[in-house]
Parts: C-alpha cells; sequence; structure tokens
C-alpha cells in the first residue's frame, strides 16, 4: 500500500456507489482523515488533502473506501523456448 498524501496534496478519489458529492463538501473518513471536494467530473472527484486542524467550512460526507478488485486469474508466464 502506498503512503498517505501530504495535507494541501491534490488526490484523485472515485465514487464507486451511492450519491456523488458536491464541490465544496469536505470527506470525512473513518480513520479521521479529510478531504475537500474541489472538481467533480462523472464519478471522479478531484480532491485535497486537508490537515486535522483546517476548519469544517462545507457539508460533511462520511466516505470509506471500497475493496480494489482483484484479478480472476494472476498473470501467466510465457512458455519457455
Amino acid at each position: 500500500m502506498g503512503r498517505a498524501a501530504p495535507p494541501w496534496a491534490n488526490v484523485e478519489l472515485r465514487v464507486s456507489h451511492g450519491e456523488v458529492p458536491p464541490v465544496g463538501a469536505e470527506l470525512r473518513m473513518t480513520s479521521g482523515r479529510r478531504y475537500q471536494v474541489i472538481d467533480v467530473r462523472g464519478r471522479a472527484l478531484s480532491c485535497i488533502v486537508l490537515p486535522p486542524e483546517a476548519e469544517i467550512q462545507g457539508e460533511v460526507w462520511s466516505w470509506q473506501w471500497a475493496p480494489r478488485s482483484r484479478k480472476k486469474h494472476p498473470p501467466t508466464r510465457s512458455p519457455r523456448p
């Protein structure tokens, strides 16, 4: 798993199910991590990572990560000659 982005970094999130939050909404993870939506394109969200001490400025949405899908079959190797 990769490292978490630092505060004020731009990140891309994707809505896998449910409503799409509007621009300006704050997304709050169960871990306490916070993001502010700055752009919405379909189900893709451009966000900035908020520091813990940032003031709440918009509507707050509870957010949770969806499990990543795994490929059904592992990659195959080429047969050796």
